[in-house]
């Protein structure tokens, strides 16, 4: 399915400086991920977010091209979409979506919507502006993080949806201005989705100043391997960061 590429840095960056060599082959993957993109960049000293999205694929769309090289910040989330059997090409179903601080990327299929709303707390369900099984798991991570703030409220959406609901993978970003969270939690069962062996493994790279997350298939296979089933939380203020158990 989709393709994750985030990162946070002590110093505001585009997407196109932050990984350098080997970002073409990312963009690329937008050729098998075809049905649009989306930027989404989180400051964390103004606090506000900005979002640019496109149905056009990123190895074709100017505004990518624009979005890539001259959108700064020292935190952003990139998602390359390959629709889920049965949810519409549209715009208002790309990734990232935006609530308030959070900003959110899914990669993967939960594959009965009416499941995971059940566990979406009433005062969100007029927020819904897409028709994806993502966005709806976005509102149930933040219901429970309301509930139990913001690792426990992680874990227990992720334990939650991996308990009650049928799915290939919740991999999962979440971007914040405080905080960076990649879940990593796939259905080693159901390959059906799989265009590499390593297709629902995510990576991450922690170098001076920068903490990179992506998903597999464009040459970064040396990078760290974030073990399924575990979270990786980045604190922003400092870039520490430490990978817990689901």
């Amino acid at each position: 399915m989709c393709r994750l590429l985030g990162y946070v840095s002590n110093e505001e960056q585009t997407f196109a400086e932050v990984v350098g060599e080997g970002f073409n082959n990312f963009v690329e993957l937008s050729k098998e991920h075809k049905d649009g993109w989306g930027i989404s960049a989180s400051s964390a000293s103004s606090r506000d977010t900005t979002l640019v999205r496109d149905l056009t694929l990123a190895a074709e769309s100017q505004k990518f091209s624009e979005s890539a090289n001259n959108l700064k910040s020292d935190g952003a989330l990139l998602h390359l979409r390959l629709a889920s059997k049965g949810i519409e090409v549209d715009l208002s179903n790309n990734h990232p979506f935006v609530h308030d601080e959070y900003s959110f990327m899914h990669n993967g299929t939960i594959k009965s919507i009416s499941d995971i709303e059940k566990f979406v707390d009433p005062r969100y369900l007029s927020n819904f502006t897409s028709s994806t099984d993502s966005e709806r798991y976005f509102y149930t991570i933040l219901t429970a993080i309301d509930e139990f703030g913001l690792i426990e409220g992680v874990r227990k959406a992720v334990r939650t949806i991996s308990a009650n609901c049928e799915f290939t993978s919740i991999n999962c970003m979440l971007l914040s201005p405080d905080h960076m969270i990649a879940v990593c939690e796939f259905n080693e069962a159901d390959s059906s989705e799989w265009t590499v062996d390593s297709h629902y493994e995510l990576r991450f790279s922690a170098e001076e100043g920068v903490i990179k997350v992506a998903s597999t298939g464009w040459g970064k296979d040396h990078w760290s391997r974030l073990p399924n089933h575990s979270i990786l939380m980045i604190d922003r203020r400092d870039l520490t960061f430490e990978v817990l158990p689901l």
